[in-house]
């Protein structure tokens, strides 16, 4: 009988401990949930302590929606701008508008986050009432704002697989061009916006030229700022360029480009060796991670297609 009772109350005590375990084990699951859930407070370009958080779900991406896009990472909404550059991936995502987005559609949508340039900080009053606003600092290079990106929404993992694969791709991208007989060139970037023709910093083109193997010019590597250019100057400043690139709305020719190609610039070597590529102005030049990947690819294909 003893040894019964005995038996039974070793029983309940093991039933207890094994209880209590997964008790504390359940507790500490909760702990590391919390824990997941738990917001972050970051520093942001305007210097401002913003609470965020751990990783935002529904994400309105006034800017930096090209480094979302190199993340693999949908956001809520976006502007017209980005709508264009990126149709395929953004389908289905909300679209808020042009320079002004809809404060109200933004609203409505209740996001846990919203993404701003700091040269926007104008629309911090309306947009801080909906949701917590993270200025990104403007002009920055493609990797820092990548990792800025990615830190704020956690996904640097992410961000390694990105860059593994850009890096991945350009030396892909160098071998085609061997391939083709193409090594040790010079490429020159002009581009005809509104009524003005732009030279920019190279660094603005650095797929092109990091990431497909070219040089820029003698006079573009003197130029660190984005400029006109009168039409009369484009011939000296492309003139030792073995390939030339024109940036024009969605790539397509002009009056104005096919005036001047015919014209004064029909004595620039590249363009006499029919070296003359035109390319999409807005996925060539809006200095991004994507846009940089984008600039190389393209180059390759057009020029290796021709």
């Amino acid at each position: 009988m003893k040894k019964k009772k005995l038996t039974a109350l070793l029983l309940v005590v093991l039933t207890l401990v094994l209880a209590l375990a997964a008790c504390g084990g359940s507790s500490a699951s909760n702990d590391e949930a919390k824990t997941e859930d738990k917001a972050r407070t970051l520093t942001d370009a305007l210097d401002r302590k913003v609470v965020i958080p751990a990783t935002p779900k529904k994400i309105v991406a006034i800017q930096n929606a090209g480094e979302l896009y190199a993340l693999d990472i949908k956001p809520l909404a976006t502007t017209d701008y980005y709508m264009g550059i990126y149709p395929d991936f953004l389908k289905g995502v909300e679209n808020i508008g042009g320079d002004k987005p809809n404060v109200e559609k933004i609203a409505s949508l209740k996001p846990d986050l919203i993404i701003i340039s700091d040269y926007q900080k104008d629309m911090l009053t309306n947009l801080e009432k909906i949701a917590p606003v993270y200025a990104t600092k403007f002009g920055v290079t493609p990797d820092e704002q990548l990792n800025d990106i990615a830190n704020l929404v956690n996904a640097k993992d992410a961000e390694k697989t990105y860059l593994a694969k850009y890096a991945k791709e350009s030396k892909e991208a160098k071998a085609t061009l061997k391939d083709a007989g193409i090594e040790n060139q010079k490429a020159a970037v002009v581009q005809f916006w509104g009524k003005e023709i732009y030279i920019h910093d190279p660094i603005v083109f650095d797929g092109l030229y990091t990431g497909a193997g070219f040089t820029p010019t003698e006079a573009a590597k003197k130029n660190k700022e984005t400029k006109a250019i009168a039409t009369e100057a484009v011939p000296a400043y492309v003139s030792d360029a073995d390939q030339l690139f024109i940036l024009t709305p969605e790539g397509k020719t002009t009056d104005d480009v096919s005036t001047l190609l015919a014209g004064i610039w029909k004595d620039i070597p590249a363009v006499k060796a029919k070296h003359v590529y035109l390319v999409d102005s807005d996925k060539w030049s809006n200095y991004t991670a994507p846009s940089r990947e984008y600039q190389m690819q393209d180059a390759i294909d057009k020029i290796t297609k021709k």
